[in-house]
């Protein structure tokens, strides 16, 4: 059992993350993990090495890749005060202790002589510094529909803002729970994944530092529309296999985000009822979006189409 869903099983049962083939800490932590972000603070416990024992041990954890390339296990233990960082000086330090800037970016020369850069971000949960390489991050093609040209993704993996047409601000932050923060509660990332794009529904996102979230509940038209296109991908998923619970948890989040939307009374009543919560419907059910009476399945008709 080395990888499932793209996490590193027998890492997460070495430290008791999996126990008796199942997790020990909370389920939207495990999903924290399966979307490639970073969990809440988590606690380990009866931790045994060669030379060490820990009763327990509460910490942060997320999924890298090691040196051969596969998914590794990493975990960022709580400190008690805020630890150090070679490459930052003490006023640096202080700022982003006391989030007055979200990142640092600084540059470096490796081993080869080439010239490096990486972002340096505070973890105000572990009290620990945190920094990526640009190099190693994949920037959206787009979020809420709206393609992102190549300053925006430079902008975007150098931890920088990036502001659409619409009004929407969003900040890669390695630290945060969705791994981003924004102007907004809500945003639909759209990746490349086997040659097609794949859309990640966020709520709950964290504000951005220094800015106040007066628009939580102004929906542009593309995040509207980027929904929609989130929920025909799990239907879709669903619709292949009826069992996915990661698919039928990311159906019941759209529900959520749907109701929310159709309980805002600052948008247009014919907009709040597009997004009525009874207009969600399983591509694999007798009322489709195909049409309400059901059909034969031709020998033609026993496949569907693949994610987007």
């Amino acid at each position: 059992m080395q990888s499932q869903n793209g996490l590193p099983m027998k890492d997460l049962e070495i430290f008791g993350v999996i126990k008796n083939g199942k997790f020990t800490i909370p389920e939207k932590e495990v999903n924290a993990l399966k979307n490639g972000g970073i969990t809440d603070i988590v606690e380990l416990t009866d931790l045994k090495g060669k030379d060490i024992y820990i009763d327990k041990l509460p910490a942060r954890l997320s999924i890298v890749r090691g040196e051969d390339g596969n998914p590794a296990l990493r975990i960022d233990p709580v400190y008690r005060e805020p630890n150090l960082h070679p490459d930052l000086n003490e006023a640096e330090r202080y700022r982003l202790v006391r989030k007055e800037l979200a990142n640092i970016k600084k540059s470096y020369v490796d081993k080869e002589g080439n010239i490096q850069t990486e972002i340096i971000e505070y973890d105000q949960r572990t009290k620990q510094f945190l920094s990526y390489n640009p190099r190693d991050i994949k920037a959206p093609q787009l979020v809420n529909g709206q393609e992102l040209n190549s300053q925006q993704k430079k902008k975007y993996k150098e931890g920088e803002t990036v502001l659409l047409a619409d009004g929407t601000a969003f900040q890669l932050s390695p630290s945060s729970p969705k791994g981003i923060r924004s102007n907004k509660s809500g945003l639909v990332l759209s990746v490349l994944l086997d040659g097609g794009l794949s859309y990640l529904l966020l709520t709950g996102v964290q504000k951005l530092l220094g800015k106040e979230r007066q628009e939580d509940k102004a929906y542009s038209e593309g995040y509207l529309q980027a929904i929609k296109e989130v929920q025909k991908q799990v239907e879709q998923r669903i619709s292949r296999n009826p069992n996915d619970r990661d698919a039928v948890r990311d159906l019941n989040n759209i529900k959520k985000e749907y109701s929310k939307i159709s309980a805002d009374s600052t948008l247009p009543k014919a907009v709040r009822d597009d997004f009525d919560i009874n207009s969600i419907k399983r591509l694999n059910s007798i009322d489709t979006e195909e049409g309400k009476k059901p059909r034969k399945r031709s020998e033609q008709d026993n496949g569907f189409d693949r994610d987007l």
